[in-house]
């Protein structure tokens, strides 16, 4: 088989963009050696954006001497990527596994495999070296797939097939690959083709051998997140609801569980209940009653600030059914609100959690709701007689008004995972950056869905109409600029936190926020094929 150390068949000059891939074996070694001892001392925390790993690389090319050599900046990047990810790839089930190989390695004239509609179904021939990664594969239990940039890779991520990934590709396509990776919270290992060209390339077998085998004893798994959130679900059935928060004595109290057990996305308890789950490792049957009861408290604030705030926007539907207020009255509503704000303060206050963590969560939750009526109040106001605000205005709203949901749900979680001040202080700094960007983008959709014949009224201060209409820069385009740095800044938030576990979640979350996933392909994937791919696997990306 092929000997990573003999280039007299394969090309390993600089690609376009003047990347390469070391040609001797000797100098990968000692620059992946230099880039774990990097990412151990520094103690980096995955996932980490392209632009991060590309910049620990220029500091670490100085240090180990081959400042002179930039083209192996990217391969040294993804060297400090792979050192962040091992201890977390070697702890997940190989079963929980895909090995993504390059259809580029087969031979180009040789091959007798065929293609399908996924990929390539290899003959084990044994003309290239697919054959044997595949066969070490399959034995350890991995899923396998031989497809450049595969459309299944995500779909499989996120149904929860796959919980990890170890890639082989070429420099280019791991650099389109890595932002959906690191959207994704994926955890991986990169194996880098030793040159270009999409044709009878060649891999390091003996590197991607190890990083198929790697494993530990320790046991480890990407959160479930269906699982969880099916679980969250369960605690707002009517029986639920009844053993915690006792059956309804009343009409009052009747409306008040019906509306809480209605339709809804459960965003605030699954949040809550996540971050608990990251920091303590808990399994979703594992999770303790003064968690579930936290929980709820939090959706008890959240579907009363609803019931307000339809009440306030005038609206007549909310998830595609009448608002309460239309149902029973604005009276009737306005009360059932109030009540379940007061049982949210008395699940708290009766939640089976410590004295010190019972005062810190009431603290967070009476904080986040006088914030969140401030930036109400302040719309409020401002629809009364609507004026110019500036920008700098309409985002202290959006962190008053938006903000603050995010906020209660991942500190009550943290909270009751015995989380400390510092990680309070920097879920509060996500939380502003999320919210406000969340707002920035709710606002760039309605100007996008809204047209010239049926223009929609903005009755809440709006980014797009604060930004001066002047500008070299238009409006939208600037709205976007902004909606790019709050995101970027609430994901440049994580880098302060040192779980993995809660760094992933987080960053999987603003990946959902924001549908940053999106279909990869490879400069040689038949578009129509990637569309059948999605079709035969179903797309759940996003």
């Amino acid at each position: 088989m092929h000997d990573p150390n003999d280039m007299s068949t394969q090309s390993n000059g600089p690609d376009a963009a003047g990347r390469s891939v070391p040609s001797r074996r000797a100098l990968r070694n000692v620059l992946r050696q230099a880039a774990d001892k990097f990412a151990a001392e520094r103690k980096l925390t995955a996932p980490l954006s392209l632009a991060q790993l590309r910049d620990y690389a220029d500091e670490l090319l100085g240090q180990t001497q081959q400042d002179q050599n930039p083209k192996y900046r990217d391969f040294l990047a993804i060297l400090i990527h792979n050192a962040t990810w091992r201890a977390t790839v070697a702890a997940i089930p190989y079963e929980k596994r895909l090995l993504l190989l390059p259809q580029c390695l087969k031979h180009s004239t040789a091959c007798e495999g065929h293609l399908d509609d996924i990929g390539l179904v290899c003959s084990r021939c044994g003309q290239c070296d697919i054959a044997e990664l595949q066969n070490q594969a399959e034995q350890l239990g991995y899923a396998m797939l031989v497809a450049e940039g595969s459309p299944v890779v995500m779909s499989l991520i996120e149904s929860g097939q796959i919980q990890a990934v170890v890639g082989v590709s070429c420099l280019s396509m791991l650099e389109k690959v890595f932002p959906y990776m690191e959207a994704g919270a994926v955890p991986g290992l990169a194996i880098p083709l030793l040159g270009e060209g999409c044709c009878d390339t060649k891999v390091d077998v003996a590197w991607t051998q190890e990083a198929i085998a790697c494993s530990s004893s320790s046991e480890s798994a990407r959160q479930d997140l269906q699982t969880l959130r099916d679980t969250v679900d369960t605690w707002f059935d009517a029986e639920a609801l009844s053993l915690r928060m006792g059956a309804p004595a009343d009409q009052t109290e009747q409306i008040a569980h019906d509306w809480l057990a209605g339709a809804g996305k459960r965003w605030r308890p699954f949040l809550a209940a996540g971050v608990y789950q990251a920091i303590t490792g808990a399994s979703t049957d594992e999770l303790p009653q003064g968690l579930a009861q936290s929980a709820m408290a939090v959706e008890c604030f959240h579907k009363a600030s609803l019931i307000h705030d339809d009440i306030e926007d005038h609206d007549a539907t909310r998830y595609g059914q009448p608002t309460l207020h239309e149902i029973h009255g604005i009276e009737i509503a306005i009360n059932a609100g109030d009540l379940l704000i007061g049982e949210g303060y008395r699940l708290l206050s009766e939640a089976d959690v410590s004295d010190s963590q019972r005062v810190r969560m009431m603290q967070i939750a009476s904080a986040g709701h006088r914030t969140l009526c401030l930036g109400q109040g302040a719309e409020l106001i401002w629809a009364r007689k609507p004026e110019a605000l500036s920008p700098e205005q309409v985002i202290e709203i959006f962190a008053k008004k938006t903000a603050p949901a995010f906020d209660v749900a991942l500190q009550i979680g943290a909270i009751c995972a015995g989380g400390d001040e510092e990680l309070s202080q920097v879920l509060h700094n996500f939380s502003r950056a999320l919210g406000i960007a969340y707002q920035i983008h709710d606002d760039i959709d309605d100007h996008l869905a809204a047209t010239d014949t049926s223009p929609q009224p903005h009755i809440c201060p709006n980014i797009i109409d604060a930004l001066p209409s002047d500008a070299k820069t238009p409006p939208l385009q600037a709205a976007s600029q902004l909606l790019g740095q709050y995101k970027n800044t609430a994901i440049e938030c994580l880098d302060a936190l040192t779980s993995s576990d809660l760094k992933a979640l987080l960053r999987r979350m603003v990946g959902k926020i924001f549908c940053d996933f999106e279909i990869m392909s490879c400069c040689n994937d038949d578009p129509s094929r990637n569309a059948e791919s999605r079709e035969t696997l179903g797309e759940s990306a996003g």
